[in-house]
């Protein structure tokens, strides 16, 4: 059963909750994976132009938004098997995944362990441990920091703990990896980002998701030696990681399709809506595998 939590519905699975929100009337599944630190709600401007035509799942992560918080298992192999728990107890067995930043991470786990199962994966502004994440990584050659800071332990949540407003902004209106344009997300959006963070354990769930690259590039380098089946759009923002998304996906994909959209950092659906929109639209009419009998 399904129960209403604001705009939101929730299912739970085996041993997780999941909050999100669904718009559409029938057509193919889509499911949009936000990335971090923001929640489902990132994808408010992206769900109206694509629920004319297909069936738009937004859900929050575990540990993100409403979505459980559980104690562990923030490797994308275990926040994938719940993902997939979430999508079949929604009726749901074939589906287009999107992934945006380390939404991105959780699509290709998925995408790799369950390649029938998914028809097309759209890969946005994101990278992979083991196939170029390690470079993003790097402070010494221009790499954010934050990757270490959010890796560093207790010592990271007692720092943003009640100043998860200032670290929200910070990444959002950065110069590097942030927003082209800073209007794009007003207070009031940036407030709703800073409230879900500071919900009881979502410091930590957040901060954990990093905190498991290493078992991610472990798995990601077995999966990789399989490219993926289906069709991949891999989409950047000139002014965020740019042509970083398709260097990296082609590594692990064979049909890989990639655009970068201009005067964009690194929150496309929040930026330039309406031309992520109009390419995913475009993407998904492509001929898909059958799905496995």
């Amino acid at each position: 059963m399904s129960d209403e939590i604001g705009a939101y519905q929730s299912v739970r699975t085996s041993d997780v909750r999941f909050a999100f929100g669904r718009a559409g009337h029938g057509g193919q599944p889509v499911v949009l994976l936000h990335g971090w630190p923001q929640t489902s709600f990132a994808w408010r401007r992206i769900v109206p132009l694509l629920s004319d035509r297909y069936d738009v799942v937004t859900p929050d992560l575990p540990g993100f938004g409403y979505s459980s918080k559980p104690e562990g298992g923030f490797d994308k192999k275990t926040i994938s098997r719940h993902l997939r728990e979430f999508v079949h107890a929604l009726g749901l067995s074939h589906i287009a995944l999107v992934g945006h930043d380390l939404g991105g991470h959780v699509a290709y786990a998925y995408a790799a362990q369950w390649p029938e199962e998914v028809s097309h994966l759209v890969f946005i502004e994101s990278s992979l441990p083991c196939f170029g994440q390690e470079e993003a990584m790097d402070v010494a050659k221009g790499g954010s920091w934050h990757f270490g800071f959010n890796m560093a332990g207790d010592i990271s949540e007692e720092l943003v703990r009640g100043r998860e407003h200032l670290f929200v902004d910070h990444f959002m209106r950065r110069e590097k990896v942030g927003l082209y344009d800073p209007e794009a997300v007003s207070p009031a959006d940036m407030a709703h980002y800073a409230r879900a963070l500071a919900r009881p354990g979502a410091l930590r769930s957040s901060f954990s998701y990093y905190r498991t690259l290493p078992a991610d590039r472990v798995d990601n380098r077995a999966w990789g030696r399989t490219p993926l089946p289906m069709p991949v759009l891999a989409v950047g923002g000139d002014w965020g990681y740019g042509a970083a998304s398709s260097e990296t996906i082609r590594r692990v994909a064979g049909d890989v399709e990639d655009m970068v959209i201009e005067r964009c950092g690194h929150y496309p659906p929040e930026e330039r809506p309406l031309e992520l929109a109009s390419a995913m639209r475009d993407f998904l009419e492509r001929p898909r595998p059958v799905p496995a009998c």
